[in-house]
């Protein structure tokens, strides 16, 4: 009996301690994007990541395989550069000298942690080639913030 007591008892902490999607992805974006006033698309959250970074960015690049290492050059001079893709994946590039050959890109690729869109948000870290994929016909933005 007191197993089951303990065992509801661990399963509603951790209920009550889990953050929304909205929740994840403010934190993650605090200081970056500004979400008063907005309402946040709970079920998918990158949707309104796009659009208000769409909004509020100094400037915002299509990324592509053939722009990439000018997009690239040009981001490093700025504080923040998210890259969204689609409405599934957003990513954050946390260290441009830390950065890998990519041969699909033709480009090193930095460090970035981020989230996928898939059943749940699901929190990526690493190179972010292996984290936005390789040049298709996906969009890809890259929203560029001082």
């Amino acid at each position: 009996m007191k197993k089951l007591f303990f065992s509801l008892f661990i399963s509603i902490s951790v209920v009550a301690g889990a953050q929304t999607n909205t929740e994840t992805i403010t934190t993650f974006l605090e200081g970056i994007i500004n979400f008063q006033e907005v309402e946040v698309n709970d079920h998918n959250p990158i949707i309104s990541i796009s659009e208000l970074a769409a909004q509020q960015s100094d400037e915002t690049i299509i990324l592509t395989g053939a722009n990439v290492s000018e997009t690239f050059d040009k981001a490093m001079d700025y504080n923040h550069a998210l890259i969204v893709v689609g409405i599934h994946t957003a990513v954050l590039v946390t260290d441009w000298k830390d950065c890998t050959p990519s041969g699909a890109w033709d480009a090193c690729m930095p460090m970035g942690e981020g989230y996928v869109k898939r059943t749940a948000l699901e929190k990526e870290s690493g190179y972010i080639n292996n984290i936005i994929g390789i040049p298709d016909n996906q969009e890809r933005k890259v929203y560029l913030f001082n």
